[in-house]
């Protein structure tokens, strides 16, 4: 007998340090709802590196079953990732961070709610095509107070101020900069033909997919104008009307005379400006008229040698 309680002595702090066990099944299926067979499921955990900071993963890996169904289990730290991939499919991550609380003994714990059903939705390859894809990072804006036009096909500032030659979008900054801690700035944002704009859409529908919009951009309900806010002053702090979580679709090029007639394409994350005159966007477009196919293919991005290579879709 004492033998045995000098053992549980010895293996009671680590039953305490012991990391809960966790549950969970996930539902894998597709943009209509309908259960994915055979799809490659997995689930991915975390615990502490034992030397220095951070966590190590680990996971467990298996195939959905006829409902689309795959169920597992592991030890982890407050959050649990998972996600699916499958022929013919974009790949779809996620990661669960909901949990209640924990129920169980000593060394017998086990994260709340317990087997969770999690649905993975993965979103089809249909036809993805070339694109001019690009990503700005900040490019400076080259005068206040007048719209700029910029051309995205060049990716640049039309002349006089860069090598572009049509407005596709035009861009004003304004408002009153006196330093870091005081200012006040618009961002203006108009088109050169009536039938261009932006249409903002959310990825609430694509959450986790690597393909993050539709396949195709909408045919109508673009407006034609935009404007952020920025103001800092160092009694209310930092007012934003922008936002990371905003994406759009967006034509340029159109015939007024014949609005189809479009280049379309899509922008990833919100245009943002940074007060001191300076701007960045991440956008696809289209190099055909009248299609709306906003399925780029990352190994045909008609720009080439980019510094910065674009790899979603």
């Amino acid at each position: 007998m004492n033998k045995i309680i000098i053992m549980l002595l010895l293996l009671l702090p680590n039953m305490v340090l012991a990391l809960p066990t966790v549950k969970a099944t996930i539902l894998v299926v597709d943009e209509d709802g309908l259960p994915l067979k055979g799809v490659n499921v997995g689930l991915g955990f975390s615990t502490p590196k034992k030397e220095g900071w951070g966590s190590k993963s680990s996971g467990n890996r298996g195939l959905s079953d006829e409902k689309g169904l795959f169920t597992s289990s592991g030890t982890t730290e407050r959050i649990l990732r998972y996600g699916a991939r499958y022929s013919g499919y974009y790949s779809s991550r996620y990661k669960f961070t909901a949990f209640t609380g924990v129920s169980g003994m000593i060394g017998f714990r086990k994260w709340q709610p317990w087997n969770p059903t999690l649905t993975v939705v993965l979103k089809k390859i249909q036809n993805p095509i070339a694109m001019y894809a690009y990503y700005t990072d900040w490019i400076e804006i080259p005068i206040n107070d007048e719209f700029i036009g910029y051309d995205l096909k060049k990716h640049d500032w039309v002349s006089p101020y860069g090598k572009g030659i049509v407005n596709d979008l035009l861009f004003k900054l304004g408002g009153n900069y006196k330093n870091n801690l005081n200012y006040e700035s618009q961002l203006s944002i108009q088109f050169s033909n009536l039938a261009d704009g932006l249409q903002m859409f959310s990825l609430a529908d694509s959450k986790g997919s690597n393909f993050r919009s539709a396949h195709h951009a909408p045919l109508d309900n673009y407006q034609n104008t935009l404007r952020h806010n920025a103001s800092m002053h160092s009694e209310k702090g930092l007012k934003e009307s922008h936002s990371k979580n905003a994406n759009y679709y967006f034509r340029v090029r159109c015939d007024d005379d014949k609005p189809e007639l479009c280049l379309y394409g899509k922008i990833y994350g919100d245009i943002e400006f940074d007060a001191t005159g300076y701007v960045k966007f991440k956008y696809f477009l289209n190099p055909s008229r009248d299609d709306t196919n906003v399925e780029f293919d990352p190994k045909r991005n008609l720009f080439k040698n980019l510094k910065k290579k674009i790899t979603t879709p």
